[in-house]
C-alpha cells in the first residue's frame, strides 16, 4: 500500500532531479493542497473519479487564480503514479475544467521601456530589462547566461548548454542586435574587485567564464529580485498592472512584427 505521503515524497525527489527548481516548488504547492484535502496516510488507490472531482472543485474554490496550474501538475504526477503502477488509472485525465477567457498578451514599446528603466537605479538590472526586450530571452535564460555563450565576433547568443537547460530542452541561437550589443558592452565594464566580471580567477590559477549580468561579487541575480524590481519600476512609471517581466518577451515578438 502506497500512501499519499510516500508518493508525494518519491515524486518530489524525482522532480528535483529531472526538472527546474521553480517547477519543483509548484509541484510541492500542489501536493500541499492534495494532502490537506485527503489524509496523508490514505492509500493512493483510494482516490477514485468522485474523489478527484471533489478535489478539483475544492481547488477552484481554494485557489481561484491558480487552480489550473495545480490541476496540470496533479495530472502529470498521477501519470507518473500510473507508470510506477501505484494506480491503475489517472482520473485527472477525465476532469474537464471550465473554459477560460483567453486574453491577448500584454506588450510595451521602446518609449515605455525607457520610462520603466528610468525608474530602476541598478544599472545591471536596467541592462537585463533592455536585453530581454531586444532578444526575447526568458528571465531564467538571461540570469544564467555566461560569457562563453556570447559570440561577439559573429554576434550570436547560444541559449542552453551543459550548465543550463532551457524550458523546451532545446538549444537555440539568437542574433545580437545593436541595442543588445550595447547592453553587453556596458556589462563588460563592470569589475569584480578590480577584475573584469566576465573572467574570475580560481584557486588553481585558471579562469572561468562568469555570468554576463552579475552582482559585484560575480554571483548571479535571482529571478525574484529582477522581476520584483521590474514590477516596482512599472508601477512607478504608471504602467498597467498586467505588465510583468515576461511581457518583455511578448514585446520582442510584437516589435518584430511591427
Amino acid at each position: 500500500i502506497v500512501t499519499l505521503r510516500v508518493f508525494a515524497d518519491e515524486y518530489s525527489n524525482f522532480i528535483k532531479q529531472n526538472r527546474s527548481k521553480s517547477y519543483h516548488v509548484s509541484v510541492m504547492s500542489a501536493f500541499k493542497h492534495l494532502l490537506e484535502f485527503f489524509s496523508a496516510q490514505n492509500s493512493i488507490r483510494e482516490i477514485g473519479l468522485k474523489e478527484t472531482e471533489n478535489f478539483c472543485s475544492y481547488l477552484q474554490q481554494k485557489v481561484k487564480n491558480g487552480y489550473r496550474v495545480y490541476y496540470r501538475t496533479m495530472k502529470a504526477a498521477f501519470n507518473k503514479a500510473k507508470e510506477w503502477e501505484y494506480v491503475k488509472e489517472n482520473y485527472f485525465l477525465k476532469i474537464k475544467l471550465p473554459k477560460k477567457q483567453k486574453l491577448a498578451p500584454v506588450f510595451i514599446n521602446s518609449n515605455q521601456l525607457s520610462a520603466i528603466n528610468s525608474q530602476i537605479n541598478n544599472e545591471v538590472v536596467r541592462d537585463i530589462v533592455e536585453f530581454a526586450f531586444y532578444t526575447g530571452m526568458r528571465l531564467d535564460e538571461i540570469i544564467n547566461l555566461r560569457w562563453k555563450n556570447i559570440d561577439l565576433e559573429n554576434r550570436v547568443i547560444t541559449v542552453g548548454d551543459e550548465n543550463f537547460t532551457t524550458k523546451g530542452r532545446k538549444q537555440r541561437f539568437i542574433p545580437i542586435c545593436e541595442e543588445a550589443m550595447e547592453a553587453l558592452t556596458r556589462s563588460k565594464t563592470h569589475n569584480v574587485n578590480g577584475t573584469p566580471s566576465f573572467v574570475l580567477p580560481l584557486s588553481n590559477g585558471k579562469n572561468i567564464s562568469c555570468f554576463v549580468f552579475c552582482k559585484a561579487d560575480g554571483k548571479k541575480y535571482t529571478g525574484d529580485h529582477i522581476s520584483q524590481s521590474f514590477k516596482r519600476a512599472c508601477k512607478a512609471a504608471g504602467m498597467e498592472s498586467s505588465i510583468h517581466f515576461h511581457s518583455l518577451r511578448h514585446s520582442f515578438a510584437s516589435n518584430l512584427v511591427q
